[in-house]
């Protein structure tokens, strides 16, 4: 089907022409986006951020070497899961009231109601990374606009604060343990100093020679020796219990001496275990274990902890070594003491113990001064560079103004959506007017729109017998043979009288029906007129001169050839290839649908033959001139079925050879500006265009008329 637009002047008639509705919908639009935006105002919601500054101490004395070590937890997205972290969010609830102040931030178990909370926290912390940098941006939203400040600034402080408390948590607990053991140890050295003092005073002097004092003091440094190497395989082997119970090194344990061979050997791999678990407790806020993330670290865990028992395993067996030897040195002094008086031998053991307190106690003195230095020099890697403040507007706020000038927007356009829609529907009488206004020609019949199951009804009142679904599609386009008094039928017959008074002034014998498009019902308008003017008595001749795309003889069920142009070729007479009532019976229409028609004897039909490559030359030949004036000699009336206009030139050669042209137009199936084309042609073609009629119009019942039957039809 062929396909036209409007043009401008087209589209401002109908904007005028609907107005109206138009301006309604803005009203419509705008004026409910108002009362929207009053009474369905969301809850206003308020955001505003606080910056601090990661940055990953590198730099540290030489005390705290070998308790210190870089950790690999300070990629920023770590730090930013670390941010909405528990233990976080435990310390800002406390700040700001939300959680019990006697809540440990480091308990593993919290109850569920401080859960609630905390995880309502969360909610309304966001962190994000600024730009390339490694300063973190923390924004807080709440409902109301102080709070989010407090909340931003609660969060930065309290992760600067976890921060501080987790890269120097080692040392405090190492302190403490160290000033437990101090005083236990100067509690035995105090004991054993009274021991000697009592044994002195008991026994006076005991007097050994150079060579006797010589060997024990060797053996009391052996034993002292001894006594600290016992203790650190101790530690040693309570590390790799642990360890091969697949747990990592406590901060708090069993009693251990500090000692900086053991300490220098595992610190780095120990603080890198520790920073490995803390960066996998981060991700699980957010991953499962199976996550691909949590593995990665799973491996690195294992890998450490591997490395971790070859090397203590290693000074396990060096420690256990070096033992071995220090027991062979002072068995061989412990034989030289059998000689020696027993008095000598209890002053020396005496001296001896006094002498491994005093240096027990003089070590943990030394490493108590260090570990206070270490509590002083305190690591610090967050910075709060930009604390919040309040925003004094909502993240939401309502924009009215914009709000107001959009919906007026969209309503216009919604109304012309809607307008055009109501202009491409409008089948009013008002419709009828604007076309006889534009084509100013008249308009000679509306043809209503019925609906099928309405024909359908109609067939099988009329007809007792079922029909097949062949002869059902049939029938239902020529109505008019069968419902007398259907609505289509007035609407036909109304056209033929208008038709009659149209051509008062002149004799018409053959008229040409066309369309400017093609699906306009054009071959429907003809038949169904041909059949009403036939039950008037007149004898009528159908002539399908669409010799490019024929219908007659497809919806009145006959055989197409032979037909016209068989005669205009000169194969046939025009007498030979006439089809009367007797083809109608014989064919898909049926015996018993024909027969019980009324007027069907009256009408006659010639189909369109056989389909030639150039039908244009046939109608701009004498043999059509010649046979239109035979037909119109033999019937009251010859009707001809034309072409479309705009497609092919057929109808515009047939127009100024017949008495008439009548213009075939369903309303909204082609623009005004074609209509007016197709005018235009059959005009300078010198043909006589009697009218116009509008087809497939929608009928509207008229309640006022309802006793008479009586239609209007409107959109």
């Amino acid at each position: 089907m062929a396909q036209y637009e409007l043009n401008l002047r087209d589209y401002w008639l109908i904007i005028r022409k609907r107005k109206w509705i138009i301006a309604s919908t803005v009203l419509l639009v705008s004026g409910g986006t108002w009362f929207m935006a009053q009474f369905t105002s969301p809850e206003l919601i308020y955001e505003t951020s606080a910056r601090v500054k990661f940055e990953r101490s590198l730099a540290i004395s030489p005390l705290m070497a070998e308790t210190m070590a870089f950790s690999e937890t300070g990629s920023l997205s770590t730090q930013a899961e670390i941010i909405r972290s528990v233990p976080v969010l435990v310390r800002a609830g406390r700040k700001l009231g939300v959680v019990n102040k006697a809540i440990e931030t480091s308990g593993t178990r919290l109850p569920p109601d401080v859960l609630v909370k905390v995880y309502e926290l969360r909610r309304q912390i966001a962190v994000s990374q600024e730009g390339g940098t490694n300063i973190l941006k923390i924004t807080a939203t709440a409902d109301k606009d102080e709070f989010a400040a407090a909340l931003a600034n609660a969060v930065a402080e309290s992760y600067r604060e976890e921060n501080i408390v987790s890269r120097n948590r080692q040392v405090d607990e190492a302190k403490l343990f160290v000033e437990g053991q101090l005083k236990a140890i100067e509690e035995s050295y105090r004991k054993s100093e009274q021991a000697l003092v009592a044994f002195k005073e008991r026994e006076g002097n005991v007097f050994l020679t150079d060579e006797a004092r010589q060997a024990l003091d060797n053996f009391t440094r052996l034993e002292s020796e001894r006594e600290k190497l016992v203790q650190v395989k101790r530690e040693v082997t309570t590390q790799l219990q642990l360890l091969k119970a697949n747990e990592a090194l406590p901060e708090t344990g069993p009693v251990r001496v500090f000692s900086d061979d053991v300490q220098a050997l595992i610190a780095k791999l120990n603080q890198k275990l520790v920073d490995l678990t803390t960066e996998r407790a981060a991700l699980l806020i957010n991953y499962t274990p199976k996550h691909p993330q949590v593995t990665e670290l799973d491996a690195r865990i294992r890998s450490v902890k591997q490395e971790m028992l070859q090397e203590l395993e290693a000074k396990l067996r060096t420690f256990s070594q070096r033992e071995s030897a220090i027991r062979d040195s002072i068995g061989r002094y412990r034989e030289r003491y059998v000689s020696l008086p027993k008095a000598a031998l209890e002053l020396a053991s005496l001296e001896r113990e006094v002498k491994v307190n005093g240096d027990l106690y003089a070590n943990l003195k030394q490493k108590h001064q260090e570990f206070l230095i270490r509590g002083a020099e305190r690591i610090e890697e967050v910075a709060v560079l930009e604390p919040a403040v309040p925003s004094g507007r909502p993240r939401n706020a309502p924009k009215g103004t914009l709000n107001i000038v959009l919906s007026s927007l969209i309503g216009v356009l919604l109304g012309f959506v809607l307008a055009f829609i109501r202009e491409s529907f409008d089948t009013s009488i008002g419709t009828i007017e604007d076309v006889e206004a534009f084509l100013h020609v008249p308009v000679l019949g509306v043809i209503p729109r019925v609906d099928r199951k309405e024909v359908d009804k109609a067939l099988k009142e009329t007809f007792s017998e079922p029909l097949d679904p062949e002869s059902l599609e049939l029938l239902s386009h020529i109505s008019p043979l069968f419902d007398l008094k259907g609505i289509v039928a007035e609407g036909y017959r109304s056209l033929k009288v208008n038709l009659q008074f149209a051509c008062q002034d002149r004799v018409i014998k053959s008229l040409a029906f066309a369309s400017a498009g093609l699906g306009e019902g054009k071959t429907t308008t003809v038949l169904n007129l041909a059949i009403t003017i036939a039950q008037d008595g007149r004898r009528v001749l159908v002539v399908d001169a669409d010799l490019r795309k024929p219908a007659v003889s497809s919806r009145l069920g006959l055989k197409r050839e032979p037909g016209l142009s068989e005669v205009l070729v000169g194969n046939a007479q025009w007498r030979e290839v006439v089809q009367t009532a007797a083809d109608l019976m014989l064919g898909k229409l049926g015996f018993d649908q024909v027969l019980s028609a009324p007027g069907v004897d009256n009408l006659n039909i010639i189909t369109s033959g056989h389909l030639p490559p150039n039908p244009s030359e046939f109608f701009n030949s004498q043999r059509i001139v010649d046979l239109i004036a035979d037909l119109e000699e033999n019937f009251d009336l010859v009707i001809f079925d034309c072409p479309p206009i705009l497609p092919v030139a057929d109808a515009v050669l047939i127009g100024p050879k017949v008495d008439g042209v009548v213009l075939v137009y369903q309303v909204g199936k082609v623009g005004r500006t074609p209509l007016q084309r197709a005018k235009s042609l059959l005009e300078n073609a010198q043909a006589h265009i009697v009218g116009v009629v509008l087809s497939n119009v929608s009928a509207e019942y008229s309640p006022e008329y309802q006793k008479h039957q009586y239609y209007k039809y409107s959109s």
